[in-house]
């Protein structure tokens, strides 16, 4: 049976949950982060993931995947927006496919809230090149102060640096930011007002006019009231998944803590750092009005490069950070890719029909996997409320039962080594592969078949699978596989668990069927564990090869014959499925 904590502490099999559940696709593997608007990418990190580094990949998931399902980029490519306005749309963009997520899946807010406390609120920041990027910094505090509380005196602290320094500015904003909160329900919408706000900034930097005098400004912080989702102090800084699972892991993977934050008696929210409204220890920005106006114009004309960091570049960059200290023990997961796949022969049809027969008749005769039957009304059990009129003519069966029925609730998945070295077993193999996967279907068991590595990625890479027989698929005879690459074992692995975690049966069984050692071994092994502590069962045979031993012991068999193959297949997968 699956382990759904142990799914959610491992990175491939949570950003597969994900991903299913987002609807959106997730690849893991190579040094970046990334998303094209199709396919979030993360790269390949350790399979011991610390509790902190997991929860920040998991709020990338979030952020990336908002993106994904609701950014318009056609709308945004259209716009041709400057750096700076691009800037600026980015921060209210994020704000908002974040929210529309939320809204869907609940469990989100908690961990974009903890999220962005940690990044914004307790990691130290890159001081900006640009001396007006201080604005930006303060834009992007402004908004996510609306939902994470703790981030207001930060923000309250730039508040007051930048209306001494550019008087005049941030209540213009401020006005635009309170329109922002309540109407900007699309990609164009936060193009509109990311263009507004870049033209509060052009009009100050062109202006003639003497500049407000910082205590006309607006107040520090308003005071309006957050909006539906705004937050309440939920932000303790304790990663999503540290703690037991929540009610809202099912539908995100949430695992945070909630609390409230204290108010410090001088009106600010709790939980920021000591020196909470020390505008002193911030950078200053010094000069006439004339410097300060240069300042602004400096940063109308800024590039990429000159500007803050968004959350999701920040985000990346730890990531990648990562991914490139520890590429020894990297976990990549493998993609699937097309292998050309002939018919097999008539002759080793019949062939495999037969060998299969004695496998298929003890299996139906045998198997005793047990499943849970339809609930009923008995003596005992929980009381069912619904049956209560039953007292009204003394019947005792006011009770809800569930009686166990003999079946079927295994779903086997085999992995079949297809590399250059299978090129004199190819033959035999996927011949057995075949008995077995008819032999399972005949039993009613779910079977998929897969081969690996299929064809080459345009990287030069292997670490790819070619699915050949699906689950739920109709077992057929285009078995005929062609051997080429590499032995990727541990990234097929982590590729089927990822495809078998949806299914609905009890037990999941995969074989791995390989004639050599995998090219990382550690992939491979780190795979098998945290596999087997969710509950995945994996056993291997090896063909002329010891390496199997290795990876499983006392859940292989080893063949040095073509005539061991499939009887050494037969009597390991009966042994599984029947518990022997």
């Amino acid at each position: 049976m699956i382990d759904t904590r142990a799914v959610m502490r491992s990175l491939p099999l949570v950003a597969s949950v994900l991903g299913r559940k987002y609807g959106v696709k997730v690849e893991i593997g190579g040094t970046d982060a990334y998303t094209d608007g199709t396919v979030i990418r993360l790269p390949s990190l350790p399979g011991d993931v610390p509790d902190t580094l997991l929860a920040m990949a998991r709020g990338y998931l979030d952020h990336e995947a908002g993106h994904v399902r609701d950014t318009d980029f056609l709308a945004l490519k259209a716009a041709s927006l400057t750096p700076l306005e691009k800037h600026v749309w980015n921060t209210l963009e994020d704000r908002r496919v974040e929210h529309k997520l939320a809204s869907i899946f609940p469990g989100c807010r908690q961990n974009f809230d903890w999220l962005i406390a940690h990044v914004f609120d307790t990691e130290a920041q890159k001081e900006p090149s640009q001396p007006a990027a201080i604005i930006l910094n303060w834009l992007l505090l402004e908004v996510r102060s609306w939902d994470v509380a703790a981030l207001r005196n930060r923000k309250n602290a730039l508040a007051g640096q930048i209306d001494a320094a550019f008087p005049g500015v941030r209540p213009k904003i401020e006005r635009v930011l309170r329109t922002v909160r309540t109407r900007c329900r699309s990609t164009q919408d936060a193009i509109d007002f990311a263009r507004e706000i870049v033209r509060v900034l052009d009009l100050y930097a062109n202006s003639t006019e003497q500049p407000v005098s910082p205590d006309q400004g607006a107040p520090l912080d308003d005071g309006s009231e957050p909006d539906e989702q705004s937050a309440n102090g939920r932000n303790e800084q304790t990663p999503p998944g540290t703690q037991d699972d929540n009610s809202d892991q099912s539908e995100c993977g949430g695992e945070s803590q909630q609390g409230e934050a204290p108010d410090d008696g001088d009106g600010h929210d709790g939980g920021g750092n000591s020196d909470d409204a020390d505008v002193s220890a911030l950078p200053a920005v010094n000069g006439s009005q004339d410097q300060v106006r240069e300042y602004v114009r400096d940063l109308l004309g800024a590039g990429e490069d000159a500007l803050p960091q968004s959350l999701g570049d920040i985000l990346a960059d730890a990531l990648q950070a990562t991914s490139r200290q520890s590429q020894e023990g990297a976990v990549t997961v493998a993609i699937p890719t097309s292998k050309s796949a002939g018919s097999l022969t008539e002759a080793d049809v019949l062939e495999a029909r037969q060998a299969s027969m004695a496998l298929r008749t003890r299996l139906q005769g045998l198997l005793q996997t047990k499943i849970l039957a339809r609930a009923s009304s008995g003596r005992s059990g929980r009381l069912d409320t619904g049956q209560l009129h039953r007292l009204a003519v003394s019947d005792p069966r006011l009770f809800r039962t569930k009686a166990e029925r003999t079946g079927i609730n295994t779903a086997v998945h085999i992995l079949l080594d297809c590399s250059g070295s299978m090129v004199r077993r190819i033959r035999l193999a996927c011949c057995s592969c075949y008995a077995v996967a008819s032999a399972l279907e005949a039993s009613k068991i779910n079977v998929a078949v897969t081969a690996f590595p299929s064809s080459q990625l345009p990287n030069g890479s292997y670490s790819t699978v070619a699915p050949v027989i699906t689950h739920g698929q109709k077992v057929h005879t285009n078995l005929d596989l062609t051997p080429a690459g590499g032995t990727p074992m541990g990234e097929a692995l982590w590729w089927v668990m990822q495809n078998m975690l949806p299914l609905s049966e009890l037990r999941k069984l995969i074989l791995v069927v390989t004639d050599g050692e995998p090219d990382s071994l550690e992939c491979a092994t780190q795979a098998i564990e945290q596999g087997e502590k969710a509950g995945f069962e994996i056993y291997g045979i090896g063909i002329t090869s010891p390496g199997i031993n290795v990876l499983l012991p006392r859940r292989n068999a080893v063949v040095n014959s073509m005539a061991e193959l499939v009887p050494a297949m037969f009597t390991l997968l009966e042994g599984a499925i029947l518990g022997r």
